[in-house]
């Protein structure tokens, strides 16, 4: 049994790994609009799309544009988490964990799947505040598709911290709330690690305390 799930832990990485680029490859392609005809943009729109439209109709108004994001974050997280809880159930089936010591790996596991989402979410609001920066140097048109967008994600971090700073012929908000975030993952996202770490540490087959990396 325990064999069993230690096999079906690996698998279930790579299946969920796979899934991931899946994911990322339909988000590619509708930069393109392929034509959905085709066979392989057919399979990828069959396998992806109902994971998109669970999340779109779960997303508040024009969060539904970033279901695409959402899925690939909720898949990142579970590419942590499932393949962590099924190696631990390999570990209690082999007489290796006690039952009343399984739900610290497996809060382990749960926190490393945060901590990579959160990980994931700073440094994405990094580059698009770090862009919306730029491009305020040029001073961009709010018509424009793109613009738009970044502006629509970035608003509610930089528009507090604008009520804050003085006022300057630049606005430094962009790269203070970049630096913020920068921190948040630098001090909090990578001490949720260190503890996602210390708690999925797992007993290999001959008892001795094994960290699953």
């Amino acid at each position: 049994m325990d064999v069993a799930l230690s096999a079906l832990a690996q698998v279930s990485y790579w299946a969920l790994t796979l899934y991931l680029w899946m994911i990322l490859v339909a988000v590619l392609l509708t930069w393109v609009a392929p034509d959905p005809r085709n066979p392989i943009v057919a399979f990828l729109n069959r396998m992806t799309a109902p994971l998109w439209n669970a999340l779109a109709r779960v997303l508040p108004g024009r969060w539904r544009l970033f279901a695409a994001y959402a899925a690939l974050l909720a898949v990142m997280f579970l590419i942590e988490f499932v393949p962590g809880v099924l190696a631990t159930l390999s570990v209690l089936a082999g007489g290796r964990l006690g039952p009343a010591d399984l739900f610290a790996p497996v809060g382990g596991f749960f926190l490393r799947g945060v901590a990579v989402v959160l990980y994931n979410v700073c440094y994405f609001f990094v580059m698009l505040l770090v862009i919306w920066f730029i491009l305020t140097l040029v001073s961009p048109s709010l018509n424009n598709p793109l613009v738009r967008v970044v502006f629509f994600l970035v608003d509610p971090v930089i528009t507090p911290l604008q009520r804050l700073l003085p006022r300057l012929r630049v606005d430094v908000s962009p790269l203070l709330a970049a630096g913020l975030f920068f921190l948040f993952n630098l001090f909090v996202v990578s001490e949720l690690m260190a503890v996602s770490h210390a708690l999925t540490a797992l007993p290999d087959a001959t008892g001795m305390p094994r960290m699953r990396l």
